[in-house]
Parts: structure tokens; C-alpha cells; sequence
């Protein structure tokens, strides 16, 4: 379990790259509560694991405090990420965004599951919510969980959600420039977590772009 307290006018960021062996069950609590004007970020990568459910929890409990939460999941055959975020909006003026990708291939599953919650009182609260999955093959499943408890009228909330195959349109594309199927496979899913990859420190990006590589060697071969 890991807790943090991001005190007034505070930053915290929190990366990780996960990368469990295929028999871990990886059962994952982390929470941070924020006061006022305080800012934490989640910044992760989540592959390997048989089963994983992970769900960083905010709790927004000072005024003007903000949450950002942006992860990745990867599942290959006979995998199952559960993943998502908890925000709990309770002071005045707080916002929060969450952005989550994921990519199943070789009939991986991957799960947004998410909780959203605005108190009575927190008003002017601000949330926006956007899930992207890609899935590589037929085989492959992906799943979307939101839940949205908003209980001030003086509150802005978005929500979206999209769910899509890599188009044969795109991988002709690139085979006539020259690279093999699995070639064009590879830089596309690359262009899909880019914006996550920016997010994360140098050494982070490095070595999460290198496991999603050999993971997708692994599917594809």
C-alpha cells in the first residue's frame, strides 16, 4: 500500500512501470490525499501479471486541489489488467483528469474501472474522463467500467470513451513504404501510448517502450 499527503501548495508525481511475471497476481492500493492549491500526479505502465487490479485513489479534500491521473495497460494471452483511477472531488474548485490507454493483443483482456465522485458543497469542481483502447487481433477483449457519483449541481463533468481495432487501411499504408506487417503493427501501437511516454521521465520511457516492444515480439511472432 502506498499513501501520500500533498500538502498545501504542493506538487507530487508519482511514476512507475510495472512489469509483473505471467503468475503474479498484482492486488495494488495507492491513495493520496490533497490539500489546498495541491497538485499529485499518476503517472504509470502496467503490463505482465496474470490478473492485476489497480486503482490509485485522489482525494481532493482541499480547495482549488487538482489530480491527474494518465496510465497505460498492456495484456498478452492469458492476461487480465483491471486498471483505472478513484477521484474524490470534496473541496471547492478542484478538478481532475484521467487519461487511460490500453492495448489487449492474442486475446489479453484490459478493463477501465473507475470511480468518480463529487460531494454536495465542492462546488465548481471540473473532471474529464477519456479511455482509449486498441486492440490488436479478433481474440482480444476490452472493457469499459465508469462510475460517476456527482452530487453538486455546480460541476462540470465529461466522459469519454473509445474502443477500436488497428485498421487494415493503416497497415497497407505502411507496408507500402516499406515495412513488414508486424513492423507496421509495432509503429502504430507506438504512435497510440506516445502521449503517455511524454509524460514519464526519460529512463521510465525508455524502458517502457522497450517492454511493450518485446511484448508485442512475443504476440506477434
Amino acid at each position: 500500500m502506498c499513501r501520500n499527503l500533498c500538502e498545501k501548495n504542493a506538487r507530487v508525481r508519482y511514476s512507475s512501470i510495472e512489469n509483473w511475471s505471467k503468475n503474479t497476481y498484482n492486488l495494488n492500493t495507492k491513495r493520496a490525499v490533497v490539500e489546498d492549491d495541491g497538485v499529485i500526479e499518476w503517472i504509470s505502465g502496467n503490463m505482465g501479471s496474470k490478473t492485476t487490479m489497480l486503482y490509485p485513489s485522489s482525494i481532493l479534500r482541499g480547495k482549488n486541489s487538482k489530480a491527474y491521473h494518465i496510465s497505460i495497460a498492456f495484456a498478452g494471452k492469458e492476461q487480465n489488467q483491471d486498471t483505472g483511477a478513484k477521484v474524490f472531488h470534496l473541496g471547492e474548485n478542484t478538478s481532475s483528469v484521467i487519461q487511460s490507454k490500453s492495448i489487449s493483443v492474442n486475446g489479453g483482456i484490459t478493463s477501465y474501472r473507475g470511480l468518480l465522485k463529487i460531494n454536495k458543497g465542492a462546488k465548481k469542481s471540473k473532471s474529464n474522463v477519456k479511455c482509449d483502447a486498441l486492440m490488436i487481433d479478433n481474440e482480444s477483449r476490452s472493457n469499459t467500467y465508469p462510475c460517476m457519483d456527482i452530487k453538486e449541481k455546480e460541476s462540470d463533468v465529461a466522459h469519454e470513451a473509445i474502443v477500436g481495432r488497428i485498421s487494415k487501411e493503416q497497415i497497407f499504408y505502411l507496408m507500402s513504404r516499406g515495412l513488414s506487417e508486424d513492423e507496421s503493427i509495432k509503429m502504430i501501437v507506438s504512435g497510440f501510448i506516445e502521449p503517455i511516454i511524454k509524460q514519464l521521465p526519460l529512463e521510465y520511457a525508455l524502458e517502457l517502450n522497450k517492454l511493450i516492444e518485446l511484448e508485442m515480439e512475443g504476440s506477434l511472432g
